[in-house]
């Protein structure tokens, strides 16, 4: 092997060790957040609810009070207060009171008890207690949810609608999260042609530009370019000037096999970016490349569309999550159960569409190849055939990558 062709780990170790995370931060709405990278930790400033609270519509009072309460032998309790959500109470429950209480609203002071009203008569004076209770049954203590001081959301993680949820929850109303990773790409070829434009003979519409552009925005990255460009040197090299001059990562797609309008490679070498692989031991999308070229990380995808989305996961995820320091976004292996069987032989790993739930994963048994593209739709998953594995029976463990 000559060091420039390397395995799917061995890239992305390589890709590590260059995408190293800025601590660059800003501070933005709660509303604002969805999809950014937490740039601090969360933690409680308080309980949360910071008092007891009802979970039912009912009458809060003392447990001892009805102690001796059933459908034969109701308690008779004096109302002296309404509790609705919101509202505080003005006064502490004494023996042989109740005080008439919604759901959510504060539990007062003496009360350790709530019960349904379902159990009552409903009385607004007076109660009719039919059912007793246990301290502390149907009543929600102070700092059930999270107490003051606990750690609530770690710094790193990516923000969702339950995170910030967590955060709202907690008084937030703004974070400090990792600046957004720029990313800009470029999509080559003459066959190429800019969608809603007229085709002309032998063209294709240009599907790995907005795919890939639109990949990035759900990553949490921002495109701060996105051209597409003929097979011509000089326009790929402009290009390229510019897109590492404006990016902290730069995606490309096609030219970057053997024929003699694959220019990508070229220019990169004449333009002085150092290599760290030229060739990727999986399929599709083997000639998959990746270099730096003034100090920007260059990761050069397949033309074909399918190869493209593969390594767009494989390599462009992993280093937007190295760029923005989170896990949360790494490709990570996990073992499904194959409800399909496949019965190709690989001779290197092969990476294939499928659909995950549950942990059983089918795959779709029309239009495999890395040029086609409509049978990702409904695709949730990207399963993992090893190299030298043969005739996968369905019900075998596989290996699978979440997208």
């Amino acid at each position: 092997m000559d060091g420039k062709t390397v395995t799917v780990n061995e890239a992305q170790e390589l890709i590590k060790k260059v995408a190293v995370r800025e601590e660059k931060t800003e501070e933005v709405s709660l509303m604002d957040a969805g999809g950014r990278i937490l740039a601090e930790e969360i933690r409680a400033w308080q309980d949360n609810p910071p008092f007891p609270r009802s979970p039912y519509d009912g009458y809060a009072l003392r447990a001892e009070d009805i102690r001796d309460a059933g459908k034969e032998t109701p308690v008779c309790l004096r109302v002296v207060e309404k509790l609705w959500a919101g509202e505080y109470p003005k006064r502490e429950i004494r023996p042989g009171e109740a005080a008439r209480i919604m759901t959510g609203a504060p539990i007062p002071n003496g009360a350790d008890t709530v019960v349904k009203q379902e159990e009552t008569d409903g009385g607004e004076r007076k109660v009719q207690i039919r059912k007793s209770q246990n301290a502390y049954d149907n009543y929600c203590p102070a700092g059930e949810d999270f107490r003051e001081g606990d750690l609530l959301l770690e710094k790193g993680i990516r923000l969702d609608a339950i995170r910030i949820g967590i955060a709202s929850a907690a008084g937030y109303h703004t974070v400090r999260v990792s600046k957004k990773v720029k990313i800009a790409v470029l999509t080559t070829g003459n066959e190429l042609c800019f969608p809603g434009k007229t085709l002309r003979p032998g063209q294709i519409y240009d599907s790995s530009l907005f795919m890939i552009a639109e990949r990035i925005r759900e990553l949490g990255g921002e495109v701060v370019l996105a051209e597409e460009i003929p097979d011509e040197e000089e326009t790929i090299r402009t290009s390229l000037r510019k897109a590492a001059g404006c990016a902290d990562l730069v995606v490309t797609t096609g030219g970057v096999s053997v024929g003699e309008k694959d220019l990508v490679k070229d220019v990169l070498q004449q333009e002085g970016a150092k290599f760290l692989f030229e060739h990727v031991l999986a399929k599709p999308g083997s000639p998959t490349a990746c270099s730096v070229l003034q100090g920007t990380l260059v990761v050069s995808l397949s033309g074909n569309p399918f190869a493209a989305a593969v390594h767009m996961e494989l390599l462009v995820r992993y280093a937007a999550a190295c760029l923005l320091g989170c896990e949360d976004l790494l490709p990570k292996e996990e073992q499904g159960i194959l409800m399909t069987a496949f019965h190709k032989t690989c001779k290197t790993d092969r990476y294939i569409r499928g659909r995950e739930e549950s942990g059983r994963i089918t795959i779709p048994q029309d239009k495999e190849k890395s040029g086609i593209l409509s049978s990702m739709n409904g695709c949730n998953c990207l399963v993992k055939i090893e190299k030298g594995r043969e005739r996968i029976e369905k019900g075998e463990q596989v290996w699978y990558i979440r997208i």
